[in-house]
Parts: C-alpha cells; structure tokens; sequence
C-alpha cells in the first residue's frame, strides 16, 4: 500500500514536471515570407522553438501541439535590425569630464523601463546598436541589444560592439578658448576647431601605438584604443562632410584600424572611394540637419544618398537615427526606394546588412533554421507606406500586436 501511494504520486507530479521541461512549439503560416537569404517562400511554414527557427519552407508539417499564428496571405520577414537608434537609457549619453573617454560603456546606463522600447518594438526593431552620445572626439564603447529583458544583462547580445569617435562638429559644439579670461565653466575644453578634432584623435593613436611598444598594460583608456588598432573592436566614426570623410580614410589607412562611417551625409560626393577602402556605411536618416543651426554641416544632402553608395558597391545599413524624433525604419526605407536605392539592396539594409556590420549576423538578421526567431508579420509589402506591422515576435514570443 504504501509503495502505491509513493507511486501514485509520483505520478501525479510527471505531468507537471514534463510540461515544465518541454519547449513550447510555435508555428507560423504566411502567403509569402521573406528570409533575406534567399528567394520569397510562397505559402510557407516557420516552425519555432525555444526561442529559435527550427525549420522554415514548404511542405512543413506541423506538430500536433503546436501553437498555430495563421498569417493567411500577409507577408513575413525578419525582425528589423537599427545599427543606429535612439538608446533606451537613464541619464545623458556623454560623460564629458574629459575629451578622450574610450572605456564609457553605454551599456552601463541601460534602462529596461524605458519608454523609448515601447516604440522601437511597435516600429519592428528587433535588435538594435545603441552609441554613447557625440560630445566627446572618442565617446566610448556602444552595444548591440535588443528591447527585451528585465535587466540589462538580459537585453545586451553583444557588448563592445565598436568605438565610438567623433569627427563631426557635435564635439566642438559649446566649447570655448580661455584668451582674455581664464575658464569659468566647464565647456572651456578642447576642442573648438576641426584641425584641433583630427590632431587629438592622431594623438590618441600615436600614443597608443607607443604604449604598445613599451609593452605596457596600466592604462584603461589605451587598452581599449590598442584593441581598435588590433582589430578586436571596430571603430565607428561620426562623420557627415565629405572632407571630413576623406581625412577618415585616411586616418583608417594610416594608424590600420577597421573603420565604419556613420550617418554620412555627404557620402554620395566620395562613394568609389568608399568602396575603394571596401568600408560599410551606418547611413543617417534623410531628414537629419544639425541641432545647432548656425552649422552648415552635413546640409548638402543628397536624397539618393543611399543609392549612390550602393551602386558604388558600398554595403550601406539604413537607420532611423539615433535622436529622439527619429522615424520609423520601414519608412526611412521606403524613402530610400523612393530616390534610387534597390528594392532588394534596401530591405537587407535594415536587416542582414545591418546585422554583418554589427557582427551579430551569426544570430539576427535573416530567417533561417538556428537563428532567433525574431519574426514580423506585416499587413502587405514592407516598402508600402499604406503596410503596417502586425504582430512583432521576438526570440519566439509575441511582443507587440497591432489593435
């Protein structure tokens, strides 16, 4: 009797416990899915589990317990990828004590209850790069996350992603030269001219260059800089003028670091020798002007910015910007289509493109079997402006339904 009563509840608890253990399988049906690696699927299956794409194509059978998204005859693509948005973080973006600040992590300001996630999953961003802010000429170290997660650790998928550095006039805005009256107050820094920009970022490499020599290991700031020159870490250079962004060639071939552009606005007058140097280009949203609007920077904007480039052979991602009006990224590349960018060129452009300049392609990016199930199912075709997303799934789980 009582090896029975041990047995019965044994018994009685299995069902639980397996349930507990067993992974809970998804499946979607779509009209036409776009996977970004290949040709459309028409009349498809995604099977997911574990918070992965399992299996994707035709002909797919669906395992009896699964739950079922019946996408009918709507389209399905990959989780948008935003190699430039607006950082869902506590507090400024600049840690402006000093100039020169490559070990600042944005990562260490996340806020998983920012409001700023809300619109970024409704927009159908999925992962996203996010950068320390732009006052300072080496700002620090950005991160690619994605907005999900109840603590940052949760959100971050890749930490150091690149090095933040400035060329662009944001890092002279406000600042001043102690002349005729010594400095009261803390914007009477350096630096306050372009030359004085580019002196302090070849300053910053030549004496990383020798800290390595002298096989020093003391100093926080250098080691990162000496990983950038190694390679370890790629640089990420704002730049909008096209003299600006020449000299950033330069500096790339010169001190022999891996160089990404970003918002280049001016990109279009030096497109081949882009592609020359073979660098990628974080492109800034079209509609960007300076803040400050005695500037002139970055005015001459080209609406076919993106499509240059790509014809060029440039490997160009559209972002929606990193600033608090910044529009939704379907729109940005619709816009793109609009003036001359490839329908095709333009949609990798804010996935797989995107997810290759930021080093996370391996997880984001595409549909396929082993990646993230980072999935959109949207009303119609994604460069439609009368489409809207409808339902956003992110690593296998509904996030956000459209009412």
């Amino acid at each position: 009797m009582k090896a029975y009563v041990i047995l019965l509840s044994f018994l009685l608890l299995m069902p639980a416990s397996a349930k507990d253990e067993q992974p809970e399988i998804m499946a979607i049906k779509a009209g036409k899915i776009l996977t970004m690696s290949g040709s459309p699927i028409t009349d498809g299956v995604i099977l997911i589990k574990d918070g992965k794409i399992t299996d994707i194509g035709t002909g797919i059978e669906i395992p009896e317990k699964a739950s079922v998204i019946d996408a009918g005859k709507k389209v399905v693509m990959p989780g948008l990828v935003d190699a430039s948005a607006a950082p869902p973080v506590r507090g400024d973006l600049n840690e402006e004590y000093k100039e020169i600040t490559p070990t600042i992590r944005i990562s260490t300001a996340l806020d998983p209850q920012s409001k700023v996630l809300k619109r970024i999953v409704q927009t159908g961003i999925t992962t996203l790069y996010i950068s320390p802010g732009w006052r300072n000429v080496i700002a620090g170290l950005g991160a690619v996350i994605k907005p999900t997660g109840k603590t940052p650790k949760e959100m971050i998928i890749k930490e150091d992603a690149a090095l933040t550095l400035v060329m662009s006039e944001d890092s002279l805005y406000g600042n001043q030269i102690p002349r005729s009256q010594p400095p009261r107050n803390f914007y009477f820094r350096r630096p306050t001219t372009r030359m004085a920009i580019i002196w302090m970022l070849r300053k910053s490499f030549f004496d990383t260059q020798e800290y390595v020599k002298a096989g020093e290991k003391d100093d926080p700031d250098l080691e990162i800089l000496a990983s950038a020159l190694d390679d370890k870490i790629p640089v990420r250079l704002n730049v909008r003028r096209a003299i600006n962004i020449r000299t950033a060639l330069k500096l790339a071939e010169e001190y022999d670091f891996q160089l990404i552009l970003d918002e280049c606005t001016e990109g279009y007058k030096v497109a081949e020798e882009i592609a020359e140097k073979k660098i990628s280009v974080v492109l800034g949203p079209f509609y960007y002007y300076p803040r400050n609007l005695s500037q002139y920077e970055g005015r001459e904007v080209n609406w076919n910015n993106a499509g240059i480039l790509t014809k060029a052979g440039v490997k160009v991602a559209l972002t929606s910007g990193a600033q608090a009006q910044s529009i939704d990224l379907l729109t940005a590349t619709a816009f793109a289509v609009r003036h001359g960018m490839p329908k095709d060129e333009a949609l990798k452009a804010v996935t797989i493109t995107p997810a290759e300049i930021l080093g996370v392609a391996d997880k984001v990016g595409t549909l396929e079997k082993g990646k993230d199930a980072d999935i959109l199912i949207l009303s119609g075709d994604p460069l439609k402006v009368t489409t809207r997303i409808e339902k956003v799934i992110l690593n296998g789980k509904t996030v956000y339904k459209a009412e």
